[in-house]
């Protein structure tokens, strides 16, 4: 199950999977917010940020951005390893969620509202599979 892995490559997709992904949320975030997000009052801001964070229009972007993101990085990790595609970028999934739990648990990163509990659990069970994706497709690639 781990022989043959590249380690390197699996912790750097999944430290590439957490940045890209939060690099594109803000840009939806302030999106959604509109004006209340880039006003100088910084209760106003907190106050448009907190709606958007618990929108429905959020977490339908959020969740597809971060499957595609997902897949994108196991695509990457696996390309980068040249071998066992499918166990790259399976493996950069499950990396990438224990680095964001590991990010929600440092004090102060999960203030303001939380996403509803359903919502976690399927992101977080779709991550593996979005993983796997981009270790096929990347197997895909490497034999044409």
């Amino acid at each position: 199950m781990f022989a043959g892995l590249q380690w390197s490559a699996i912790i750097r997709g999944a430290v590439l999977d957490n940045v890209l992904t939060f690099l594109a949320l803000v840009p939806i975030v302030l999106w959604l917010a509109g004006t209340g997000a880039l006003s100088g009052d910084p209760e106003s801001v907190d106050a448009a940020i907190d709606r958007v964070a618990t929108a429905p229009e959020f977490l339908l972007c959020s969740f597809l951005i971060g499957i595609a993101i997902t897949a994108y990085a196991g695509f990457w990790a696996a390309r980068r390893a040249g071998a066992f595609h499918l166990r790259h970028g399976g493996w950069t999934a499950v990396a990438s969620a224990a680095l964001a739990v590991v990010f929600l648990l440092i004090p102060g990163a999960s203030t303001g509202p939380s996403s509803p509990w359903w919502y976690d659990a399927v992101a977080y069970a779709s991550m593996l599979p979005a993983g796997v994706l981009g270790g096929w497709l990347a197997s895909r690639r490497a034999r044409s």
